[in-house]
C-alpha cells in the first residue's frame, strides 16, 4: 500500500516551474512543460538558492519528468553561475533526480549533471517520487 502524496508548501512559482518545500524538509523543484524563458529558468534557480540557504537545506528532489532539453544558455548558466554559488558558497549537495520522458532533456540533464560531480554535488536518478524521497531520507 503506498502512502498519500505529500503536502508540499509552494515559494516560488513562474511559467518555467516551481519550487516547494517538503515537510520532511527537502526542497522540491518541479518544472514544466514547454520552451522556458531565460529569466524564468534563471528565477526558479535563484529561488531554489534562497530556499536552500534560508533552511541551511543540502537537499532537493528535482522532478524534470516534462523539462524540455536545457538550451545552451540554461546550460551554461548552471553550470558557470548557479552551480559555484548553490553547491560552492551554499548549503546544496544532494539531488534526486526524475530524469525527463524526453530522450534529449534526458542527455542535456545528464550533461549538466556530469559537470555538478565536479563541484561536489551528489546526485541519483530516480523512478519515481517515491524512490528519490527514500533516498534523500537516508543522506544526512
Amino acid at each position: 500500500m503506498q502512502s498519500a502524496p505529500a503536502t508540499l508548501r509552494v515559494y516560488f512559482e513562474n511559467a518555467s516551474g516551481r519550487v516547494a518545500e517538503h515537510p520532511e524538509g527537502f526542497a522540491v523543484v518541479t518544472w514544466y512543460k514547454g520552451t522556458r524563458q531565460l529569466d524564468d529558468f534563471r528565477a526558479v534557480l535563484n529561488h531554489l538558492d534562497r530556499l536552500l540557504r534560508l533552511r541551511n537545506g543540502s537537499k532537493l528532489l528535482a522532478d524534470q519528468r516534462l523539462m524540455t532539453p536545457f538550451t545552451p544558455a540554461e546550460s551554461n548558466w548552471v553550470v558557470e553561475d548557479w552551480l559555484p554559488r548553490a553547491v560552492g558558497e551554499g548549503p546544496y549537495r544532494y539531488a534526486a533526480v526524475l530524469l525527463p520522458l524526453d530522450v534529449f532533456a534526458r542527455l542535456s540533464t545528464k550533461n549538466v549533471l556530469s559537470e555538478s560531480q565536479e563541484k561536489f554535488l551528489a546526485y541519483q536518478f530516480c523512478a519515481d517520487e517515491a524512490e528519490a524521497a527514500q533516498w534523500l531520507r537516508q543522506l544526512p
